[in-house]
């Protein structure tokens, strides 16, 4: 396959509004129905397997990896579909750990566009770039008969390309203050809208939650009879020190197997991730799924998070963690106290619009020592300008800078920092990923993000 031909068919995909890459582009009332639609189209691919549903404002990225890491560990051929990506697109489509390949790629999207270019030319509103994505990811998995797939959310839930599907477990990470303008203002209105994927007798397993978003979590589950399952309540956990490969933690009211199990990420909250996945695929067990109980010691140790609390650099360590709202921020300034105490910080930043700036702002003033704030390529348009955020992170009276680019702030700050401080770049996927291919000197495989 010429690389060209990769290229001509994500060209052809870019033809469909991305509203990820266009604040306040999307249409003000939205529906399910054009997704359904093409599916039906497509021959609806998404009955044809099994699935777990995951959403929330933050960690479902992590769970969902989890949880099919430990499908896939227990034999079963496992689809993962995960938004946004750090290097490539296709990162959004995996199978058993394997991001498709651009051959099948291309062929997939070859063969579905007779039905995309019917949309494109009949329909008032065509679907949007992610309803067509999404709809592709399926087609792939039915294709590849998959065993099982894990489906994170991509905005939301009610009202989210992905909810299309009758799973058989439905997740909840925890749920904070995110894309406020598409969401609501309150915990309870984004609770609302985050439980939109409970589903009738559909067992729902919830991260630990602010009051006000369990209660919402436990009002919409009694009233689609949808069994519980909540982490630290119903299923406790308890964590039990450091390894050379991870953490160490104990599931203490389940089975012997789940004593000291190591898991292969940093950060305290990933324990708390892992156990929500321990959650769903005990609830699996009861369905259509068995989990081997060794095959959940065996992924937990193994996975891997790029962009995650990433270190990328020693003397000084360069870390990349993509939190890119106020809560994931919070949690990212407690592992990194947890992890690097009394180190100076320098935090390398680009933020998007669509977030509280001024909450995260007041984070990671009290937390670091200097700040570098970049004006960064990828999905530029969604960036807060680089000044206005340097503006409110002065009010700290620390030291600000502003670079043009991303690489003039991986030089400026290995220029600033001692061989014993930390550098922690984040604030946006988007920044994570244009930093990692500027470290590794990698040639970007797509292009039409760049600048817009």
């Amino acid at each position: 396959m010429k690389s060209s031909d990769y290229q001509a068919a994500l060209q052809y995909l870019y033809s469909f509004v991305d509203y990820e890459k266009l604040p306040g582009a999307a249409p003000p009332v939205r529906t399910l129905n054009l997704v359904t639609g093409l599916l039906e189209k497509l021959g609806n691919p998404e009955s044809r397997w099994p699935s777990v549903h995951v959403t929330g404002t933050k960690g479902k990225g992590s769970t969902a990896t989890m949880i099919a890491n430990i499908a896939a560990e227990s034999g079963y051929r496992v689809g993962l579909y995960t938004s946004p990506h750090l290097l490539s697109y296709r990162e959004r489509m995996v199978i058993n750990g394997r991001k498709i390949p651009k051959g099948v790629f291309c062929e997939l999207v070859e063969k579905a566009r007779p039905v995309l270019d019917t949309y494109l030319r009949d329909s008032a509103e065509p679907p949007s770039f992610f309803d067509v994505w999404t709809a592709l990811a399926f087609v792939y998995f039915a294709e590849s008969q998959v065993d099982l797939a894990v489906v994170e959310v991509g905005l939301g839930g009610r009202l989210d390309s992905t909810n299309v599907l009758m799973p058989d477990a439905a997740v909840i990470t925890p749920i904070g203050l995110d894309h406020t303008d598409r969401l609501g203002s309150t915990i309870r209105e984004i609770a609302i809208e985050k439980a939109g994927i409970v589903k009738q007798s559909v067992p729902t397993i919830s991260a630990p939650q602010v009051v006000e978003a369990q209660s919402v979590i436990l009002d919409t589950c009694q009233s689609l009879d949808s069994r519980l399952i909540q982490v630290g309540t119903d299923i406790q956990f308890s964590r039990e020190g450091t390894h050379s490969s991870g953490q160490v933690f104990s599931v203490n009211d389940s089975r012997s197997e789940y004593r000291n199990l190591v898991l292969g990420l940093r950060g305290a909250y990933q324990i708390e991730n892992a156990v929500t996945a321990i959650a769903t695929v005990e609830a699996l067990n009861e369905g259509r799924i068995s989990i081997a109980p060794k095959a959940v010691g065996r992924a937990l140790k193994d996975v891997n998070m790029p962009g995650r609390l990433q270190v990328i650099q020693q003397n000084p360590t360069i870390l990349m963690d993509g939190a890119h709202n106020t809560l994931a921020i919070r949690t990212l300034v407690q592992s990194l106290d947890d992890l690097y105490p009394h180190r100076r910080v320098i935090f390398v930043l680009s933020l998007n619009q669509d977030k509280d700036v001024d909450g995260m702002c007041r984070i990671l003033s009290a937390a670091g020592d200097e700040f570098i704030v970049a004006n960064r390529r990828i999905v530029h348009k969604r960036q807060v300008n680089p000044e206005t955020v340097a503006t409110r992170l002065r009010l700290s009276g620390k030291p600000v800078a502003v670079t043009e680019g991303v690489a003039e702030a991986l030089d400026l700050s290995r220029a600033k920092a001692g061989v014993k401080d930390l550098v922690c770049v984040t604030g946006s996927l988007y920044l994570v990923g244009e930093m990692l291919e500027i470290f590794h000197d990698m040639e970007p495989e797509e292009t039409f993000s760049r600048d817009i």
